[in-house]
């Protein structure tokens, strides 16, 4: 029975630390090294998780006593996990008790992943069942590439085009990257040195899981929800969304780390730049649609900080590998912010965003 290794970073999580513990123990699969990093918690994190490390041999507890985010976490467990393959699973989510024996079932070899299906659990209590569109039960490195990591890397401009033309949904066909949708092979990692990113805000999930993706073996699915993703109040990704500047700055350093993956991946023989670029086109659409909701800054300071974001080098870029012909042949309304950011006018675009504000119109 291989060593299996879980992963829990925990920043001030102490309301949910009982319910984590108790689906812990739950797992049926139980040749496991369970490690609890906590990140510079203010509650009593430590001292429970501390409590729970005593009395379970397999609980390996990390106690930082300064915070530097998630991805240093994450590293700092990564250097000692012993286990073939790894999972990382946060505290504040659940989990079904079979997840791990599951995955381990499917596997053939040290250098296998799993991919596995998900559900959000809503603040009412409500489960969404997330479509999986893997349709296939096992992928080979050819069909990785091909069929896996277009779904993972991002949105392409063919994407965007078909978003705007009513064709299908921003995230239709797509997966998120969350390092908790995957049973990990350890060796993989150790090979080909990955780790998450402790100079990104934002998306070092995203940087990670792509870079696995890029140089996996074999992935096999599990269209079951195995993992239960709580939208609880005060996620980090809610924090996020709620300030503008913060979002900025993280989609910004989010290109920059993409355009440097791709780099990498480039030299390796595999081509990616075509597989993302288009959710930083509608992230100018977005900032500019979070500016307008903004009611503490002033029409001027919200044109600034549009500008800002859109005017940057790395944001134009992706807005070149866009026509102005692609727009027009959408004859969609949700096309007009989009073409009249794509020529620049900028403070005509926050105007109507405003305006749809107050008409209540959603931008998604």
């Amino acid at each position: 029975m291989n060593l299996v290794t879980i992963i829990t970073p925990i920043y001030n999580g102490e309301k949910y630390l009982i319910r984590y513990f108790e689906q812990v123990n739950a797992i049926r699969y139980k040749n496991l090294q369970i490690i609890v990093v906590n990140d510079g918690s203010k509650d009593k994190t430590s001292e429970i998780v501390q409590k729970y490390a005593e009395e379970d041999s397999r609980i390996e507890f990390i106690d930082k006593k300064v915070n530097e985010g998630v991805s240093s976490a994450r590293n700092d467990a990564l250097k000692r996990a012993k286990g073939t393959f790894c999972f990382f699973f946060d505290c504040d989510d659940t989990f079904d008790a079979q997840i791990v024996e599951k995955c381990v079932a499917k596997v053939k070899s040290d250098t296998d992943t799993v991919c596995y299906n998900y559900a959000s659990v809503r603040r009412n209590g409500s489960i969404a069942e997330h479509e999986f569109s893997y349709l296939k039960h096992q992928y080979n490195k050819k069909e990785i590439l091909e069929q896996i990591l277009p779904r993972s890397f991002g949105t392409s401009i063919t994407d965007l085009k078909g978003y705007l033309s009513g064709k299908h949904g921003m995230r239709q066909g797509k997966e998120l990257n969350g390092p908790w949708r995957m049973m990990y092979s350890l060796e993989i990692i150790r090979k080909d040195n990955i780790y998450f990113r402790k100079d990104l805000r934002v998306g070092e999930d995203t940087i990670f899981t792509n870079k696995y993706l890029a140089v996996a073996d074999v992935i096999y699915t599990i269209d079951e929800p195995l993992y239960y993703l709580h939208n609880n109040d005060g996620s980090a990704i809610e924090t996020y969304n709620l300030d503008v500047n913060r979002m900025i700055s993280g989609k910004l350093q989010l290109i920059k780390a993409k355009d440097e993956l791709s780099d990498e991946l480039q030299q390796k023989g595999m081509d990616t730049y075509e597989l993302w670029g288009g959710e930083y086109i509608l992230s100018s659409v977005q900032i500019g649609y979070a500016l307008a909701k903004d009611k503490k800054l002033s029409f001027a300071e919200k044109c600034k900080a549009l500008k800002s974001y859109h005017l940057n080098s790395l944001v134009k870029n992706q807005w070149n590998r866009l026509r102005v012909k692609d727009i027009m042949e959408t004859k969609s309304i949700k096309a007009i912010p989009v073409l009249l950011l794509k020529i620049n006018w900028i403070t005509l675009t926050e105007l109507m965003l405003i305006l749809f504000c107050k008409m209540g119109f959603k931008i998604r």
